[in-house]
């Protein structure tokens, strides 16, 4: 993803709206709620370390700034006028990589329930891109002038409260237009769209979520999603970048080091938990994974900012 060196007008007018917001809340590290639960606003005043979290479905804006996410073993680098799409729930490591005081790290995000695109798409009866065999998970996209302007036009309502529950629908509508006809809008239609393979990705992602403490036996999996445990190794990797093993292991995981940050906890205790059968094995996988031990990392996080998605 290449950043771009000559932002459009309707990028510099959306960065002036988002610097004009965020003057009346000061703070070097910020996630801003809004008036509509689905929009935030994020500012970081400097480089950010590397986070780790689940990337739920939505997709966030860069305004000002530059930032590097890990998906898996792929690596997406993006700047001004890109967004970042999850069209299913996603662990991935993140950090802001551009940023300062003078010029702080700027982000709009929006949540999106993957029904409501459904519901949207099938309702207005939307003539969809072609779509690739296996659309991936999460995506990065350049921001045409419409989007940028649809953006815009929200944060311009957010200083009319009493519009905002009939216009803040009909504006997220159009947001959801834009994202699932741009040429990447297979990441967020994906189960729409998509055939009976790739809704069965979705519902065996969505299983290992809800039962991510629970042994997983793929061969079970995948008479549940109706699919061979071959296709469905093969499909779930084509999405998602990692196997079902791999994702649940990284859910768990995260999970764990979540537990850990909210009190005085037993690693040991946490490991059960999650799943695990073997303590020694827990802090092994976490050390790999969060480069340090459990406890060490929990007293970490404690000291430390509450983080945005990654």
């Amino acid at each position: 993803m290449t950043i771009r060196s000559d932002p459009p007008a309707a990028l510099e007018r959306l960065r002036a709206l988002v610097a004009q917001r965020l003057q009346a809340h000061p703070g070097d590290a910020l996630d801003l709620e809004t008036g509509l639960p689905w929009l935030w606003l994020i500012r970081r005043c400097g480089p950010t370390p590397v986070g780790r979290g689940i990337l739920t479905p939505s997709a966030c804006l860069l305004v000002q700034g530059a930032k590097e996410m890990l998906v898996g073993s792929q690596v997406l680098r993006y700047g001004p006028g890109a967004y970042v799409q999850a069209g299913v729930a996603m662990p991935v490591s993140g950090q802001v990589t551009q940023a300062s005081a003078a010029a702080p790290y700027f982000g709009i995000r929006i949540d999106i329930d993957p029904k409501e695109v459904a519901a949207f798409v099938l309702e207005m009866q939307l003539a969809l891109p072609a779509q690739q065999p296996d659309p991936p998970a999460v995506t990065v996209e350049h921001a045409d002038d419409a989007l940028l302007e649809t953006f815009a036009r929200l944060l311009q309502l957010l200083d009319h409260p009493r519009d905002l529950p009939v216009l803040g629908r009909l504006l997220k509508q159009e947001l959801i237009y834009r994202l699932v006809t741009a040429p990447g809008g297979a990441t967020l239609a994906r189960g729409v769209a998509g055939g009976q393979r790739e809704r069965a990705v979705g519902e065996a992602i969505n299983w290992i979520r809800q039962h991510y403490n629970e042994p997983l036996r793929i061969d079970a999996l995948a008479r549940a999603v109706h699919m061979s445990p071959s296709v469905l190794h093969r499909r779930f990797k084509a999405a998602t970048v990692m196997s079902p093993l791999q994702y649940q292991k990284q859910v768990r995981l995260l999970e764990a080091r979540k537990r850990l940050m909210s009190g005085d906890v037993e690693a040991a205790s946490v490991a059960y938990e999650v799943g695990y059968e073997s303590p020694s094995q827990f802090s092994r996988e976490y050390r790999r994974l969060f480069g340090t031990s459990p406890l060490r990392d929990a007293e970490q996080l404690r000291r430390q900012p509450g983080p945005s998605q990654p």
